[in-house]
């Protein structure tokens, strides 16, 4: 059962990058528990190594990776959130596959694999004027995304316009490379200040990966559709949806025709459906 809902740890739309590195946030959304370890990591089948991840629970409650063991676990309350960060180079806009491994308190070693996107809003944020040009150039070296060095740029000029600074700004602006056709986002997902309603707003909670939520949109959208229809509307290959289908079929959240069509249930019936399981992992714990 925790293979089910462990994928919900992921806090949807969390992934962004800052000056810390790349960052995404864990929530406990089923019960009181304790990680005895971060077995994995990864980024777009990129590992992370253990001593660049960072679990940090409070300011003054950070851990590295390494340090979490079964002699010192990570305690996480039902409703706590964790900030994990990683150390390692910016993400480029666009939607990247996330890979995560624990051990867990009672359950062993297991893991799941997400997708979240970076948007203009997540790139680095950083104002010239807080940092030294060492500083600033030393995060400018880990950029690749055209749009954030633009960003510096302007601030930099707005600002105390050091021609230091400035200078090897726009030189790694030269150097970066332009989004490819693929790591354009073709799809768009519910927008939670202006689209869909109360029901698309608990939707995307109850939900939570925006592979699932995307492929129940489209399907949702087509009326019916094979996994090869379904798939022409979102970013995800036609084994990624057909795959998320199988999945929504085995909880009840959708149906396979003999023709091979997949027809999935309301959004009403999807959250009524989640509620009834998520009292039924709970009521199994007391």
């Amino acid at each position: 059962m925790i293979e089910q809902y462990l994928e919900r740890l992921f806090t949807w739309e969390s992934l962004e990058n800052t000056e810390r590195g790349v960052e995404f946030e864990l929530k406990n959304r089923l019960i009181e528990t304790g990680f005895h370890g971060v077995t994995a990591a990864r980024v777009d089948g990129e590992d992370v190594p253990k001593e660049d991840i960072i679990l940090e629970v409070s300011p003054e409650e950070r851990f590295r990776a390494d340090e979490i063991t079964p002699e010192n676990p990570l305690e996480l309350d039902l409703a706590e959130t964790v900030q994990v960060i990683l150390d390692r180079e910016r993400l480029r806009m666009g939607v990247h596959e996330i890979e995560l491994g624990l051990q867990v308190d009672g359950y062993g070693e297991v893991g799941f694999t997400t997708d979240d996107e970076i948007r203009a809003d997540d790139l680095v944020d950083v104002d010239p004027a807080d940092v030294t040009v060492a500083e600033l150039k030393a995060l400018a070296d880990d950029i690749t995304e055209p749009a954030s060095l633009e960003r510096l740029i302007e601030r930099e000029e707005d600002g105390k316009a050091r021609k230091t600074a400035l200078a090897h700004l726009e030189e790694r602006l030269q150097e970066a490379e332009p989004l490819t056709e693929d790591e354009m986002v073709k799809t768009q997902v519910p927008d939670k200040e202006t689209g869909g309603g109360l029901v698309n707003e608990l939707l995307v909670e109850v939900l939570e990966s925006p592979q699932r939520v995307s492929v129940y949109l489209a399907a949702q959208t087509l009326g019916s559709g094979t996994p090869a229809d379904i798939a022409s509307r979102v970013i995800f290959s036609e084994d990624v949806v057909e795959s998320t289908l199988e999945s929504f079929e085995s909880e009840g959240l959708a149906e396979q025709k003999e023709t091979g069509e997949y027809r999935v249930v309301s959004p009403v019936a999807v959250l009524q459906k989640r509620q009834n399981d998520l009292w039924n992992v709970l009521r199994g714990t007391l």
